[in-house]
């Protein structure tokens, strides 16, 4: 098994970032722990400083894209990468052994993409609604260094890694994982900013997936379908 690195990207995580470091700092197996808080406003990073891990700063917040990016930038010796949220709710070993599987062994596949199976409404609702924007997911070096840079991306970023794939014919499994959740943003912020921040998710979702055949035509050179 080669080096295996959990980068976590985080904004405005302090009341949920420790119960995902609790379980990442305990799993032997990983070689490296990025954190790379994303400009947050509380103190997502002095909660994060507290534990083994390697904490990145952004000055000011660049959104998702950027900070994996980031975190894939000061990875280097990494031959597996695991992308995980700050707020999820009962992250175990399980899950990331369930993510990582399919990686090894299988020549065929080069991401795999975690489906969750329980969690509020709302959550259930969004994975079985679209899929392809689940955070959870385990890549190989390989597939990583084909990437373009993600920093534009922001929310859309697993729109991005989904269109990638299917551009360059990397194959994808989906893992359902059961006995996890996150927390949904109406509940971290209260009703009405969660809302907003909910709808601004989507907005930066759609932009992305509208920018992305330009984007990655000029990326790769060629029409893509």
């Amino acid at each position: 098994m080669g080096k295996i690195f959990a980068i976590v990207p985080a904004y405005n995580e302090e009341p949920r970032i420790a119960a995902v470091l609790d379980v990442l700092t305990r799993v032997e197996y990983l070689s490296e722990i990025i954190v790379v808080n994303d400009g947050s406003k509380d103190q997502t990073g002095v909660v994060a400083g507290e534990y083994d891990v390697r904490l990145l700063e952004h000055e000011e917040n660049r959104g998702k894209g950027a900070a994996l990016q980031t975190g894939i930038d000061h990875s280097s010796g990494a031959e597996y990468f695991l992308f995980l949220d700050a707020d999820l709710i009962g992250l175990s070993r399980d899950h990331l052994d369930q993510l990582l599987g399919p990686l090894f062994g299988r020549d065929q596949i080069s991401m795999s993409i975690g489906v969750f199976q329980e969690g509020p409404f709302l959550v259930r609702f969004a994975q079985n609604l679209t899929p392809v924007l689940n955070g959870q997911r385990a890549l190989k070096k390989s597939l990583v260094k084909k990437l373009p840079d993600l920093s534009w991306s922001r929310f859309g970023v697993e729109i991005l890694l989904n269109r990638c794939c299917e551009a360059m014919d990397e194959k994808i499994e989906w893992v359902p994982l059961k006995n996890i959740s996150h927390w949904i943003k109406e509940k971290k912020d209260g009703f009405g900013p969660g809302l907003r921040h909910r709808l601004k998710m989507y907005r930066e979702c759609l932009r992305c997936q509208l920018a992305c055949k330009k984007k990655l035509e000029a990326f790769f050179g060629e029409e893509l379908q």
